[in-house]
């Protein structure tokens, strides 16, 4: 079981999740269907291990352990008045952290998200002429599956790598109405999104978190994909030649961890490690990484299970920007009206850039100011319930028109986003409300311990 501590030290096991009927029966196949030469090499990693440290010993230290541990702590307790003063302390603290002014602000930011309501957002869709629909893909376009199952895992966390067959007919429609610009944004590799979703015509796709994108082109083919990065001021194999020979080190030293690499960052991999040495070992490698790295505009992200550099300028924010740009500069040149309508979806941290980048965006076009409208839908803007955006006319003549900006987080958290959605599955249904489909809407999944089948009872 890759649940169990010895999991990180047994280099020839074949790591199961035992919740996990699919991956279980396929190692339970493997091992069955295993050469003989396979068999031995994997038996001669661990012989020494396994006949030095039976069960017996490992219970008689965790018994040894906590007896240590519970007479130390008898040993090391103070008076009855030491105590209670250690406990109102203890109260105190956890009291100004709930009455802590960025714990008001948190508050305060999730209880301005208002849900989205489809019926309008379908309307001002329907409205507008010049549309700009950008998704994120783990977690938005795909749903991410229970913890329990991904956490561990060489994978992303996410239900299959495609959309469901609903959204994809949608996104197709979307892309084939010319008034329509679409973009999936993802921080997985280029093949990986090209394989997931690649194979819709129209539809623009960025990889590697923006650092790479491809413009979208009705009738195009994977491999016809014209793939263009941005200038990030880093020489990025000089990175490499520095960072992996550290990272080769640590994955040496930590058994389950691995390298991945995408066009413009390096991750370093501990979820399929024991969860505290892999912590322990992540806890070395930043600091490590940052003294021999000083000399590149990098920065560190530091996620559950994985450690990534990347360009300190990378975010999701700069290929929002460039699609609605172009698309100004293309209407401009066309003397055609600018963008009056914004769709944007996301649903972790790394997509807080992309709503940052909207509201810029609309603050950048010209004259900007807000009047309340009740018969037209919500602008994604904090306080107001119902309001358009009013701004000067992108082609300089000095009309007025109505823009619609949403953006819309997965899950109700503190968001740069004002209105939210509880799950992929909503985010699939708005883009079939938005498409016009008569496709099913989708179910709701909820993953709790009622709708899960126990393979053990």
């Amino acid at each position: 079981s890759e649940f169990s501590a010895v999991c990180s030290v047994l280099n020839g096991a074949l790591r199961i999740n035992p919740f996990d009927v699919q991956i279980t029966s396929t190692a339970i196949e493997k091992a069955l269907s295993m050469k003989v030469e396979e068999k031995e090499a994997r038996r001669a990693r661990d012989i020494n291990f396994v006949a030095s440290c039976p069960s017996g010993l490992w219970t008689k230290n965790v018994l040894r352990d906590l007896n240590d541990a519970t007479f130390g702590s008898y040993a090391d307790s103070s008076t009855d008045g030491e105590q209670e003063s250690i406990r109102r302390k203890h109260a105190a603290e956890k009291m100004e952290a709930v009455e802590s002014p960025k714990a008001i602000l948190a508050r305060e930011n999730e209880s301005a998200l208002s849900k989205l309501d489809v019926d309008k957002i379908t309307a001002a869709y329907l409205s507008c002429k010049s549309r700009v629909i950008i998704c994120d893909f783990n977690g938005t376009l795909v749903t991410k599956e229970p913890p329990g199952k991904y956490l561990k895992r060489e994978i992303l966390g996410t239900a299959g790598n495609k959309p469901p067959t609903a959204v994809v007919s949608a996104l197709n429609k979307l892309c084939a109405d010319q008034q329509n610009t679409v973009f999936v944004v993802s921080g997985d590799s280029q093949k990986n999104l090209e394989d997931a979703v690649g194979n819709i015509s129209g539809l623009g796709l960025a990889a590697s978190n923006g650092a790479c994108f491809a413009s979208p082109f009705v009738g195009i083919q994977n491999s016809q994909r014209i793939w263009k990065s941005f200038d990030l001021g880093v020489d990025w194999n000089a990175v490499r030649e520095v960072a992996l020979p550290i990272l080769s080190k640590y994955t040496a030293r930590t058994n389950g961890s691995f390298v991945k690499l995408t066009h413009y960052s390096i991750g370093w991999s501990y979820y399929s490690c024991d969860p505290e040495w892999g912590s322990l070992q992540a806890s070395y490698l930043v600091p490590e990484l940052e003294n021999e790295l000083r000399a590149f505009d990098v920065r560190f992200v530091t996620l559950k299970g994985i450690v990534e550099v990347v360009p300190r300028k990378l975010n999701k924010g700069l290929i929002v920007t460039t699609v609605l740009r172009d698309l100004i500069a293309k209407n401009d040149k066309n003397d055609t009206s600018g963008v009056d309508f914004i769709l944007c979806m996301g649903d972790d941290v790394s997509d807080e850039k992309m709503f940052t980048s909207v509201l810029s965006f609309i603050a950048e076009t010209g004259n900007v100011t807000c009047s309340l409208d009740d018969s037209r839908p919500s602008f994604a803007h904090k306080g107001q319930t119902e309001s358009i955006i009013k701004t000067a006319s992108p082609t300089g003549h000095g009309s007025e028109t109505g823009m619609y900006a949403y953006n819309v987080v997965v899950g109700r958290k503190p968001s740069h986003a004002s209105f939210y959605v509880d799950s992929a599955d909503d985010v699939g249904n708005v883009l079939i409300a938005l498409s016009g489909n008569n496709a099913p809407i989708l179910p709701n999944k909820k993953w709790d311990s009622e709708a899960c089948v126990n393979f053990f009872a």
